[in-house]
């Protein structure tokens, strides 16, 4: 029998796009299973094609899976096509994305390991988080809990798929 695949994986933090709130080479565990709820952090996977591709490829070209971002709520287009509105805090931005051109959402659970902290932390941090958060409060859907998006999907594991193709090359 298979084995079962695991509910959370790790995801690692690049870049700076969510401010403090998500320092910049944090370990998080994003969890494939639970429902996500409008102000929590997620772990987003693009489809390769439709309106997000010019993304999807920058971060295929960085080597990152995805994006981690701030989940406003759901909602839908005058045309009636369901939408996430996902917000990043550096710069505040609020992006309106097609659930069709999601691969996964998954909620982030917990922080695995945190990053080194700067030691150049400017003295109104806190303050600049707070403003940024509230620049992302009129975006915030009275939608309810969703379920996540993808709950199958997993990143590659390539030791288990290495280990995989070495036992295959020696039972040969």
């Amino acid at each position: 029998m298979a084995a079962l695949a695991a509910i959370t994986y790790d995801i690692f933090a690049v870049g700076r796009c969510m401010g403090d709130l998500i320092p910049e080479g944090a370990t998080l565990q994003a969890d494939a299973a639970t429902e996500i709820r409008p102000g929590q952090i997620v772990a987003v996977v693009l489809e390769a094609r439709g309106p997000f591709r010019e993304l999807n490829g920058m971060l295929e070209t960085s080597g990152s899976l995805g994006v981690i971002k701030l989940y406003l709520g759901k909602t839908a287009t005058a045309a009636g096509e369901t939408v996430f509105l996902l917000g990043q805090l550096n710069p505040p931005v609020v992006f309106a994305v097609p659930s069709a051109s999601l691969l996964a959402m998954h909620s982030i659970t917990d922080t695995v390991s945190e990053a080194p902290r700067m030691d150049d932390v400017p003295e109104d941090a806190k303050a600049i988080l707070t403003a940024q958060l509230d620049l992302m409060s009129p975006f915030f859907c009275e939608s309810e809990a969703t379920a996540p998006v993808g709950p199958d999907w997993r990143p590659v594991d390539l030791d288990a798929l290495i280990q995989s193709a070495n036992l295959e090359t020696a039972d040969e």
